[in-house]
């Protein structure tokens, strides 16, 4: 968040910044983006200061957004795919979306390519700044679209659990598609979800309930 003042002078932009913002002058970052100057030969008018302010942690947010992007957009390189690389950030998490032909190849089975870059890029990231950070890696929507499947593939499977009385097990999953299968049919209450096996792949179970 960007703030502008103008004022008499770099002390009187900077505590009605503060002000606004209701935070110390320790925790922003200050930036003099114009001065103007008094009247003809300075006798005639006011000295006139714009002072830009922003949070240090959107400071720190900006930075990680921007090594983030940097980093994609060499691993991307190294796959010798022509594509750009959009980001923003958000309440401490990175969001980055590929824009490209060559999606499918980013993607690759189930997003499984996908989400090794993520991975990679997270790591990479929470290197530099010290912290984790949790970073997002989509490209033309798929996220969304597998994410809509698998609620699809969850009530289908539900159904069928359900009309043959038979546990169902579903293929493995990461931890992310398997938290969206137990969300889609957490209010059912004539099936649950179990999660079985070990390591970063499990296969979820969808028991039909016993009634009466």
């Amino acid at each position: 968040m960007l703030v502008e003042k103008e004022a008499r002078s770099v002390e009187e932009a900077i505590e009605e910044i503060c002000n606004e913002l209701g935070k110390r002058r320790e925790e922003l970052e200050f930036e003099v983006v114009e001065e103007k100057p008094r009247g003809i030969l300075g006798f005639m008018g006011n000295k006139k200061v714009k002072v830009r302010a922003k949070p240090k942690d959107q400071q720190q947010e900006d930075e990680g957004l921007n090594y983030a992007k940097m980093v994609l957009e060499r691993i991307i390189l190294g796959i010798d795919v022509p594509a750009k690389v959009e980001g923003k950030a958000q309440e401490g998490k990175i969001y980055l979306n590929i824009k490209g032909d060559g999606s499918g190849l980013l993607i690759g089975r189930h997003g499984q390519t996908l989400d090794a870059i993520q991975y990679m890029v997270g790591r990479i990231v929470g290197k530099r700044m010290g912290e984790k950070r949790r970073v997002t890696v989509d490209t033309e929507g798929y996220r969304e679209r597998r994410k809509s499947a698998l609620e699809r593939l969850a009530r289908r499977m539900g159904d069928k659990a359900k009309s043959t009385g038979k546990v169902i097990n579903l293929q493995p999953m990461n931890p992310r598609d398997r938290r969206v299968v137990h969300l889609t049919l957490k209010d059912d209450r004539e099936v649950e979800t179990r999660s079985e096996g070990e390591g970063e792949l499990k296969i979820i179970k969808i028991i039909p309930r016993t009634k009466g």
